[in-house]
């Protein structure tokens, strides 16, 4: 693997597009004197962002009220060997994960029990089409992961599926945790690679952005 890691998050600022509908980020910046007459000065930063900005974790409670919150997140559920499914369109209009693009992975998914799947949407990041029309993932496929024991699903995609998110539903439901908004996931050579997706300790909340990492095992 180039350089052992591989970044798989996009960088948050006010040029991070938000989800429809969701806020934008906003960052402020301040300068403090930490000395008298201002000879030594600390730059200090807010930021105000909705907690599913850029790549991102969704933590069970984000549509289950009794699900895990982030903070209650199992560290061995964002780090670990993880799958690369490589999905390809099959025409223009192919815009669903089916069980067949998975089942060819069935026994390292149910050695590793974390799936990436690259569909190459992440190279729209950016581009107001990014939110329109991506790939999702079917209620099937979804079924089968979970058959799997597959405990993380990450995608390079704004969403596993659209309104009414019956698929966030079932793998949330399920204790799956889902990773949106990955990229540079052509970068990572091996089929089989050490997945870093650490959220904030965000106590009680639904979500948060996660610096995500492949590595080489």
């Amino acid at each position: 693997m180039p350089h052992r890691f591989v970044d798989l998050s996009h960088g948050i600022g006010p040029e991070t597009p938000p989800f429809p509908g969701d806020s934008p980020v906003e960052i402020l910046s301040s300068v403090l004197e930490a000395s008298p007459g201002g000879a030594r000065t600390i730059n200090l930063g807010r930021i105000t962002a909705s907690l599913h900005c850029g790549t991102h974790m969704d933590a069970p409670f984000h549509f289950i009220d009794s699900g895990r919150t982030i903070d209650q997140v199992p560290l061995d559920q964002c780090i670990g060997p993880a799958v690369l499914v490589h999905w390809k369109c099959q025409g223009p209009d192919d815009r669903q994960i089916m069980k067949e693009d998975l089942v060819p992975y069935r026994d390292r998914l149910q050695e590793t029990h974390k799936v990436v799947v690259n569909t190459g949407w992440h190279r729209r990041w950016g581009d107001p089409t990014y939110f329109q029309e991506h790939p999702a993932i079917t209620a099937e496929a979804a079924q089968f992961l979970v058959e799997c024991g597959v405990h993380l699903v990450g995608v390079d995609t704004p969403s596993v599926d659209y309104p009414p998110y019956d698929i966030h539903i079932l793998l949330l439901g399920h204790g799956v945790v889902i990773v949106e908004n990955l990229t540079q996931l052509d970068a990572i050579p091996a089929e089989v690679f050490q997945l870093v997706a650490i959220p904030l300790k965000i106590t009680g909340r639904d979500g948060s952005p996660v610096r995500a990492i492949a590595m080489e095992l």
